[in-house]
């Protein structure tokens, strides 16, 4: 489903005279569908960044991200023309961070069925499998015409946890998604991850917690800093 080889992204920071800051060191990986692989490692050695190259909101320096498309066959998502990686976004990749970016005023169950709309489904059958995941999740029934943006924090991310996965995307990217929730919510996102796994949906996925990385993940992929990384191939 996924093949990442020899990806690196470095920063250029302009207002330092065009200083160069590695991003994250080379480094290459497979996941095969339906299969997880988590990305542990010590801070600041690239985690979020490489997930956001394979999501296209960084463009990566060097390396290909090989994806098997349900929309256009196989394709590099490190040089996939804009509209097209737009689509996919839209259609077959989920993407999830600890913080809930939408429009202010959309109701929780309105963001939530917005995937199964643009995806083709009639507005009743949208709004009530959205209903259906908010409860599972503990998003109580008078916060669902509520707007998202008042909510709490862990009450936030678990609308965006839904949001992401209520299309049942082939390919998942998790940063840290159960960060700002209780024990309780976090046993019902691993239960709904295990599933969306089970049906056949890949992830790559960043947990510090032990616990859920090892309930999750089928692979752990270390990373490492750049400097270790130059030793390890010198």
């Amino acid at each position: 489903m996924l093949t990442v080889s020899n990806l690196s992204k470095t920063f250029t920071i302009h207002h330092l005279g065009g200083k160069q800051i590695t991003g994250f060191a080379p480094l290459s990986f497979t996941v095969e569908k339906g299969k997880s692989l988590a990305l542990s490692g010590p801070s600041g050695t690239g985690k979020s960044s490489i997930l956001k190259c394979i999501y296209r909101t960084y463009l990566a320096t060097t390396g290909t991200i090989e994806y098997e498309s349900a929309c256009f066959g196989r394709v590099d998502l490190a040089e996939l023309p804009e509209p097209e990686m737009v689509r996919l976004r839209q259609r077959e990749i989920g993407y999830v961070t600890q913080f809930l970016r939408v429009m202010p005023r959309v109701s929780a169950r309105n963001l939530v069925a917005e995937p199964l709309l643009r995806a083709g489904a009639d507005l009743e059958t949208a709004c009530r499998k959205a209903e259906a995941l908010l409860a599972r999740l503990r998003i109580p029934a008078e916060l669902l015409d509520a707007y998202p943006a008042t909510f709490s924090g862990g009450e936030q991310q678990r609308v965006n946890i839904a949001r992401a996965i209520i299309s049942r995307p082939h390919l998942l990217l998790l940063d840290e998604p159960t960060a700002s929730l209780d024990k309780a919510s976090i046993e019902i996102v691993v239960e709904l991850l295990n599933e969306l796994r089970g049906k056949g949906t890949t992830m790559v996925m960043i947990f510090h917690d032990p616990d859920i990385m090892n309930a999750l993940a089928d692979v752990i992929h270390h990373t490492r800093s750049a400097e270790t990384a130059a030793a390890c191939c010198g």
